[in-house]
């Protein structure tokens, strides 16, 4: 029997047809910046979340793998904080082997910071209108009253505001934190939840006026979610302490609340958006199990020390057990040691804080 043989030419017209299809998907991605931010943020499969430290986490972070960088925007050193250049920024955005990653800086619009340019020491003694008071967990951060014109110039209004700055420096985009401050200060008509979706719209469509498919990633709030409208503003959402660390570090939370939160994150992800998570965890064993669990759930996780410094997040287990391995409860044990427990956690919380969620007058 005769086999035929598909003539060579043929060969050559379905890899020379392979090439170009793969050259004019380059060529589309190149011409459609936003599109590629986009995309790249959707196919997003490992992150890193660093605010701390910066000044020498540089080389670090831009020989890591991971595919999203969210970090801060400024770096600390000699005396005070320092933007990152443009360069410094562009220099993260390719990976040790050349292909492209997202970096995306770090924004606070519910709370004010005291350690940030815009601060002015005379508000401790007479504080603006918007400002209100200091966030017990982290005591160098003050609530904001969000709707308030004076915070959202200084945000993202005015010219040289804070994310004109960030954009100025050619981050891919930025990733919102403190978006549930709407919950903890009270608004005057009562408004809260409707005034920090139209806070963050107005910021993505400034944002995009300038920068074009400019990412907006919020962090936790997931409520938000059920608005079809917040779903369509933002790129994606990270949410802290999914499956760990309401009421402890390292301690499980209740499969009720862990059910109700991957609810509203399953609402984004259904669009076709990525969904990140937090995890602050202070044991091998436990680590390895959330991976496999938000893994299954379609989420990306980040596994950082909560100061977000940068460290091995299981450096305190080893150094106060001997052993970086725990199967306590507490992963690392923040065991209600009160002023020494780390700041952020329910542990540190407990011991500085009257109540677990504070308000404010108008």
């Amino acid at each position: 029997m005769t086999v035929r043989r598909k003539p060579r030419s043929m060969f050559r017209v379905t890899a020379f047809a392979l090439a170009a299809a793969i050259l004019a998907i380059a060529v589309h991605r190149l011409s459609s910046p936003s599109l590629e931010r986009r995309e790249l943020l959707a196919e997003a499969k490992s992150w890193t979340y660093q605010l701390q430290g910066l000044g020498g986490a540089l080389p670090e972070l831009a020989a890591s793998a991971s595919d999203l960088l969210v970090i801060d925007y400024a770096k600390t050193g000699g005396k005070g904080t320092s933007p990152l250049s443009a360069d410094e920024v562009a220099a993260l955005k390719r990976k040790p082997d050349g292909s492209r990653r997202l970096v995306v800086a770090y924004l606070s619009i519910g709370e004010a910071e005291e350690y940030r340019p815009y601060w002015q020491a005379s508000w401790k003694t007479d504080p603006p209108a918007w400002l209100a008071e200091k966030n017990c967990r982290w005591p160098d951060n003050h609530l904001v009253r969000f709707w308030h014109d004076d915070w959202e110039n200084l945000v993202y209004r005015a010219p040289g505001s804070y994310l004109a700055r960030i954009q100025a420096a050619g981050f891919d985009g930025v990733y919102l934190d403190r978006i549930d401050v709407y919950a903890e200060v009270s608004h005057p008509d009562g408004a809260g939840k409707a005034a920090m979706v139209s806070f963050v719209r107005q910021l993505a469509a400034t944002a995009r006026r300038s920068v074009p498919g400019f990412l907006v990633i919020a962090q936790n709030a997931e409520e938000l979610l059920e608005d079809a409208s917040y779903r369509g503003i933002i790129d994606g959402i990270a949410k802290e302490d999914l499956l760990y660390g309401l009421t402890g570090t390292g301690v499980r939370n209740g499969a009720d609340e862990i059910k109700w939160s991957s609810r509203q994150l399953k609402r984004l992800h259904r669009d076709g958006k990525a969904v990140l998570v937090v995890e602050y965890l202070k044991s091998q064993a436990a680590i390895d199990a959330a991976r496999q669990e938000l893994a299954g759930l379609g989420f990306v996780p980040a596994f950082p020390p909560r100061s977000l410094d940068g460290s091995d997040p299981l450096a305190l287990v080893a150094k106060t057990s001997g052993d970086g391995d725990s199967n306590d409860s507490d992963q690392g044990g923040e065991r209600d040691r009160g002023g020494d427990a780390e700041k952020g956690t329910p542990e540190y919380a407990r011991s500085n804080c009257e109540t677990a969620v504070k308000k404010d007058a108008p």
